[in-house]
């Protein structure tokens, strides 16, 4: 009888087992898009929407040849004679001419509009075998794109054999190029454009006009550059070029005309248009405000100015829309002007910001009269903006969401400022479809408590924060606060010692949340369906806790699918007051790829940033393979500063990084005058990287050191420490001859100083140093002087205390 109670409890096990695995593989569980082992061999960026190796390589040799089938155009046979010329460099075969079989056939459903204007079709499909290969598409834009990551796949003289499905998750994947603080000529373009198509950023805005410079050829009116460029500007020609030669690669021109503020170089040009009767002139003193005089917004003049030089701009540049800029528009002139003041009056204009409302409503008018559409930063966001106006945030993530909650369309730069020189990681952490730390519930700040959590997933423990706010326990809420997202949740209860809740997580569906709660710790459970996962934790946090603080959270209500919908996409952004035509290229690459990837490759695709930094490094090799110089551009600078100590230079500037935010420009800015555009950037700050991979292999060693010891990394450690503390002796016989050597002088000697002390505690553990003043040394390298920091303080620091 026992052993029949026992039998049937065994077979009630299985079937359950098998019952939950089912309900687990074929109700929840969705086979990845790229799956992990896959993942380990792919080195393209932006990954593919979904991709799988079948196990072969197709072989380049030199009949190959491509065919398309379906409709064709002249921009494709270009797209294709470019792909030819450089899977030829690549894989060293010079192809045969005449007819052979086509050993890549292209099958394009569409040819799509020659200038993109930003609907187009760019979906395609790619499928490898070891006899060939075949390209869908549904447009010459798929097709262009697919042709870009067959180059990326290219590996010697054969590709691995695949299928791939691939389309972009929001329809503008921009980049923002400021050319009026500093000239970047044409040809600079031109090579950044290539570098896009092969990251498939399909929008270049162009910041054409600014205090500095105005950089376009204006027929209408010629004093614009004439004299308010300096010399230095495109001709309508040169637009023409860069227009036909980006398009070409799939990729829109957006033109920026910022207007009514940051006007100096037209005021130059055509004073009469300003707030103010006054002489403007190039070049910035000590006392002179940062934000100059902005255009009159209540003369009539100024708008059939502007309807007139909108009129020819618009029939320049062909895309659909064109940015007024609209941002930091200084109010003072406007406030303090009796004639300004009283125009706000009669037209019952309470604020400055009012005015500007009725400034951007009249320019919008202008532009639709010339089919355009309005795009502006995120000060022209108002109630009454009309709802056909694009809003390009900037500031902070939250004015996207309110943006596109209130009906307009809109555009994520904030968090992708590229001259704020973070690293790549941290720029891939953004997404436009998620505000850091918000949530959809009120804190109550008087009556809550926190815990610890840890989430047991299989091969995946995560640490969370989870707070409650349990004043009435029959309807308990809060929130999760894991990495910056929070996942906010109500209608929970506390029975006895029981609490339990329901949250809805992404696309993962409703959880279910269950733990008892004894004393100061927590036991419980997270399921989903069938499925449970194990969840403790301890109260570490509360109202009854004095000195402990809630994570901070920012209320906003989730976007519904209609609002992410409004979220066209995003766009990096390179302003240039302190990058140059020479360094530009090493400011926006090889990081934006990382924000190329994260506007391209579906969500569930760009969560591991390991990954994501071992292709950045196979993707950067690649990018200088096209002309790009964001790696080479340092050697003059370098040899320049310190000839005969390019060496030492070189191994010392390897680990430096510019320093970051504004703490170069505010240093700048205290010179007696600065016209950007005249500012010399050939110092060792400009040879320094945004981001040193040398420093973050350093780092990363030591993590791995301290977490997993062992001889070998120590002994590369040590290699590493022994480099930098004879820097200052290879320098120091230089300092006198180079003034611009001088500016790491005090860092490199800070540096043998620190090296020198870690090396001795890694080799016998001794510690004999003032501890103050070591981390006073540390925080100083941190710190940095002369716009650059030292990179591997991290890990310095861990070895010192730890």
């Amino acid at each position: 009888m026992l052993k029949k109670v026992l039998l049937g409890l065994l077979f009630l096990f299985v079937i359950l087992l098998i019952g939950g695995y089912g309900y687990y593989r074929f109700v929840i569980y969705e086979p990845p898009l790229i799956s992990q082992e896959d993942r380990k061999y792919l080195n393209v960026m932006p990954l593919p929407a979904k991709m799988e190796f079948t196990g072969g390589r197709f072989q380049i040799e030199q009949d190959f040849s491509v065919s398309v089938q379906g409709e064709s155009s002249e921009k494709l046979s270009r797209a294709i004679d470019r792909f030819k010329a450089k899977l030829a460099r690549k894989s060293g075969i010079n192809f045969s001419e005449g007819i052979q079989p086509a050993k890549m056939t292209i099958i394009n459903e569409s040819v799509g509009n020659p200038i993109p204007v930003g609907e187009e079709e760019e979906f395609y499909e790619l499928s490898v075998t070891e006899s060939g290969m075949e390209l869908h598409s549904n447009s010459d834009y798929g097709a262009i794109h697919g042709l870009e990551t067959m180059l990326q796949l290219v590996e010697g003289s054969s590709i691995p054999t695949l299928t791939l499905e691939d389309q972009p998750r929001f329809s503008w994947r921009g980049l923002m190029i400021d050319v009026s603080r500093h000239w970047i000529p044409k040809e600079v373009i031109l090579r950044n454009l290539d570098a896009m198509a092969a990251l498939k950023m399909n929008v270049l805005h162009l910041h054409l006009s600014d205090d500095q410079g105005f950089r376009v050829e204006s027929k209408t009116f010629p004093r614009l550059h004439e004299v308010g460029s300096n010399g230095k500007y495109f001709t309508q020609e040169d637009i023409k070029d860069i227009i036909q030669y980006a398009a070409d690669r799939g990729i829109r021109i957006i033109p920026e005309f910022d207007v009514p503020g940051h006007t100096k170089s037209w005021l130059i040009a055509y004073p009469q248009y300003a707030s103010v009767e006054k002489e403007f002139t190039f070049g910035r003193k000590q006392g002179d405000e940062i934000f100059s005089v902005p255009m009159d917004p209540t003369s009539e003049d100024t708008y059939e100015f502007l309807d007139a030089f909108f009129a020819q701009m618009a029939s320049l540049f062909p895309d659909p829309y064109m940015h007024i800029g609209g941002d930091e528009v200084n109010p003072k002139y406007w406030e303090e002007s009796d004639r300004i003041r009283a125009f706000m009056e009669e037209n019952d204009l309470e604020t400055a910001h009012e005015l500007q409302l009725y400034f951007n409503k009249r320019i919008n008018r202008i532009l639709a009269d010339h089919g355009k559409k309005m795009v502006g930063w995120e000060e022209i966001l108002s109630p009454d903006l009309p709802e056909n106006v694009v809003v390009q945030s900037w500031i902070n993530q939250k004015s996207l969401f309110e943006a596109v909650q209130s009906g307009y369309y809109g555009i994520l730069s904030a968090g992708l400022y590229l001259d704020h020189k973070l690293h790549a990681g941290t720029h891939y952490a953004v997404d436009p479809h998620v505000l850091p730390g918000a949530v959809e519930i009120e804190p109550d700040t008087s009556h809550w408590k926190m815990y610890d959590v840890a989430l047991d997933v299989p091969g995946n423990q995560t640490e969370t924060k989870m707070v409650l706010f349990d004043r009435n326990p029959e309807d308990v809420y809060g929130f999760f606060a894991m990495f910056d997202q929070r996942s906010g949740f109500t209608g929970g209860s506390i029975n006895g010692n029981e609490l339990s809740f329901e949250f809805e997580a992404g696309n993962i569906g409703n959880l279910s949340f269950n733990a008892e709660l004894i004393d100061d710790s927590l036991d419980g459970s997270i399921s989903l369906g069938p499925l449970s996962f194990s969840a403790n934790g301890h109260l570490s946090g509360g109202h009854e806790m004095p000195g402990t603080e809630m994570p901070q959270v920012e209320v906003m209500e989730p976007l519904t699918e209609a609002e992410k919908g409004r979220i066209l996409g995003g766009e990096a952004a390179m302003w240039t007051e302190v990058v140059s035509a020479e360094t530009i290229d090493s400011r926006i690459w090889p990081r934006t790829a990382a924000i190329a990837e994260k506007l391209w490759s579906p969500r569930e695709l760009t969560a591991d940033v390991e990954d994501m930094y071992r292709r950045l490094e196979f993707v950067s090799g690649q990018l200088e393979d096209l002309g790009l110089k964001h790696r080479s551009y340092r050697i003059p600078i370098l040899k320049e500063i310190g000839d005969d100590a390019y060496e030492p230079l070189k191994e010392l500037v390897s680990i430096l990084e510019e320093a970051k935010y504004y703490n170069r420009l505010q240093f700048l800015m205290e010179f007696d005058e600065v016209y950007l555009p005249d500012l010399e950037l050939r110092n060792i700050a400009d040879a320094a990287y945004p981001e040193s991979m040398k420093a973050r292999e350093f780092n990363n060693l030591v993590n791995s050191f301290i977490e997993e010891p062992s001889e070998e990394k120590k002994e590369q450690i040590l290699s590493h420490l022994e480099s930098w503390a004879i820097i200052l002796e290879q320098l120091d016989p230089h300092f006198e001859d180079s003034e611009k050597l001088q500016d790491v002088e005090k860092l490199s000697e800070q540096l043998a100083e620190i090296s020198n002390i870690v090396r001795n505690k890694l080799q016998d553990g001794s510690f004999e140093y003032d501890h103050q003043k070591a981390e006073e040394t540390l925080r100083f390298l941190d710190q940095g002087e002369n716009g650059v920091v030292v990179a591997v303080v991290p890990g310095l620091r861990r070895i010192l205390f730890e």
